[in-house]
């Protein structure tokens, strides 16, 4: 048995496109913010645990108002493969990926990997057609990485860059894996949201309890650690996962898993005054390659082609 699913033919295109552009605005500060907190000291462990612990508190309330027997609906294997997915999976990858590789690999990295995953298995989930302005657009995404793989090959520190790559490759994996499923499913997005906050904060708090070294956050400054619930537990972990789940139920997980080329754009130019990295000529084009993907998937150069005719 499932929540209500969305009801994505009675909601306007507009809506869906609020809700992906309100996921990647959320993404775009916090991957900069992550980085920021790697770089003043938390570790991945910390981050998750901020990441999750807000949420769970806001959402347990109506988790258990919606029933723990079948899991507010979603059922308990099911619940519990999204939580995994978009929970501490994902969450500890992405962050330990920036202990290795700079913001810009990151920014792209994951984001160009959720859209990839999201395509491949919407195909063989969902059925969905894969369209000509998809398949160039991936091209154009596939590009991106050649173009951030060649600058770590490049400019790596005994190969941790690569491995810092892989760990972004693979958080960005899992969350087009979630989109993907959460589409399959026809999961209310509301429900999933709570079911992936809380279960990932009871799955991961307590191994954090017993094996993190909680000096690190000790040490750290009051507004750095309020920073991070903002951006990680509030934004990250609840009102993003909401956004993009909603987004994903009124387009389609292959469409949003566009939004996510977004990212890398954004939080390039906000890691310029934020952390003092500068994107190098590689990166670069590896954004620009990305951003044009999610351009030419939502129909940008159809538009303008028209247009001019």
């Amino acid at each position: 048995m499932h929540g209500p699913p969305a009801d994505s033919g009675s909601q306007p295109p507009w809506t869906g496109l609020a809700w992906g552009l309100l996921a990647a605005a959320i993404w775009a500060s916090y991957s900069v913010l992550a980085r920021l907190a790697v770089k003043s000291g938390l570790s991945p462990g910390d981050l998750t645990l901020l990441r999750f612990a807000p949420g769970a508190l806001l959402m347990a309330p109506w988790l258990w108002r919606w029933g723990l027997r079948d899991l507010a609906g979603i059922g308990w294997r099911r619940g519990l493969l999204l939580a995994l997915l978009a929970g501490p999976g994902f969450s500890l990858l992405f962050m330990s990926g920036f202990t290795h590789a700079p913001l810009a690999h990151g920014a792209v990295i994951a984001p160009a990997c959720q859209m990839l995953a999201g395509l491949g298995l919407s195909a063989a989930l969902a059925g969905q057609r894969l369209t000509r302005e998809t398949g160039v657009s991936a091209a154009f995404v596939l590009l991106g990485l050649m173009f951030i793989g060649g600058d770590s090959l490049l400019h790596q520190a005994g190969g941790l860059t690569l491995l810092g790559d892989a760990l972004f490759a693979a958080a960005g994996t899992c969350w087009g894996a979630f989109g993907a499923l959460s589409r399959r499913w026809q999961v209310d997005p509301l429900r999933v949201t709570a079911v992936v906050v809380v279960l990932a904060f009871v799955l991961f708090a307590p191994a954090f309890a017993l094996l993190s070294d909680l000096t690190r956050m000790a040490a750290a400054s009051p507004g750095m650690l309020l920073m991070q619930v903002l951006a990680q537990g509030l934004g990250a972990g609840l009102v993003a996962v909401l956004a993009f789940s909603r987004a994903a139920a009124l387009l389609g997980s292959g469409r949003a898993a566009f939004f996510g080329a977004l990212v890398p754009g954004a939080a390039s130019l906000l890691a310029v005054p934020v952390l003092g990295e500068v994107p190098s000529l590689l990166q670069v084009m590896g954004i620009a390659a990305v951003v044009s993907g999610l351009l030419i998937a939502f129909g940008a150069a159809r538009l303008l082609v028209a247009r001019s005719r």
